[in-house]
């Protein structure tokens, strides 16, 4: 079984590259610096030749590239799933949000994502559309929580909010749930969080003591808002079950 996956120079797709791995699939990386990803009658060659069992678009590129690989996946009955975001939520919606809630982000990332979603299903009904929240890693050096965190203790301490409850989860366990979405679940939207009741400054504060104490996290409420998405038919892995919440 192989595996066409994009986006693996970012953070999610090397991930879920290993997971696919570890479950016996081979991975083909669409290299950008090689393929077109403008170019329709190149990527359709590319897929033709490749002739992948699944396709997943992790990674960025236009709104085009996104519907295009929908449109010939869905042409040639290839599983296709495109990771979409919570940031497809309006900062005035107030999670938690639940599949029914429709999207209304009007900033450049969340219009973005909207548009992606929205062309894709358009051209292929059985896509996998799995909208993800911040992704924890284990180390900085990718678009990932520990990475913001490092960067700012550069400059001082990290302000935090008690008020702020974001979609997050670790790396490893949206890695997983995407696997398992895409392998055993029917097309559709998916939304996949696993914080389920816990602000961004109980997150960081326990993350800071997982990675031992090296930051210093300050209280700072001026970011109030609920991003956490909810869906019952996803089982991801919450992130309680690797860190240590005081309460």
């Amino acid at each position: 079984m192989n595996v066409l996956i994009t986006g693996m120079n970012g953070t999610v797709a090397p991930v879920l590259a290993d997971v696919f791995r570890s479950h016996h699939y081979d991975i083909t990386a669409w290299d950008r610096s090689v393929v077109s990803t403008t170019d329709p009658a190149i990527m359709e060659a590319f897929i033709d030749r490749v002739q992948p069992d699944l396709l997943l678009h992790i990674g960025m590129g236009s709104a085009e590239f996104a519907e295009t690989l929908a449109r010939l996946s869905f042409e040639r009955n290839i599983p296709f799933l495109f990771t979409s975001t919570a940031s497809v939520y309006a900062d005035d919606q107030i999670g938690p949000h639940d599949p029914t809630v429709a999207p209304a982000a009007t900033d450049e990332y969340g219009a973005y994502k909207r548009t992606c979603e929205r062309l894709i299903q358009a051209v292929n009904p059985d896509a996998y559309i799995v909208r993800i929240g911040w992704q924890i890693g284990q180390a900085a050096g990718s678009n990932n929580m520990i990475d913001y965190l490092e960067r700012h203790a550069v400059t001082g301490p990290i302000p935090a909010s008690t008020q702020w409850y974001p979609s997050c989860a670790f790396l490893e366990d949206t890695a997983q749930t995407l696997y398992t979405i895409v392998t055993t679940y029917t097309p559709g939207l998916y939304l996949a969080n696993g914080n389920s009741n816990h602000s961004f400054f109980e997150i960081v504060t326990a993350l800071n003591t997982l990675h031992g104490s090296k930051w210093q996290i300050t209280e700072d409420n001026r970011m109030t808002r609920d991003d956490r998405m909810t869906d019952a038919r996803v089982a991801i892995r919450p992130i309680s079950e690797r860190l240590s919440f005081v309460h």
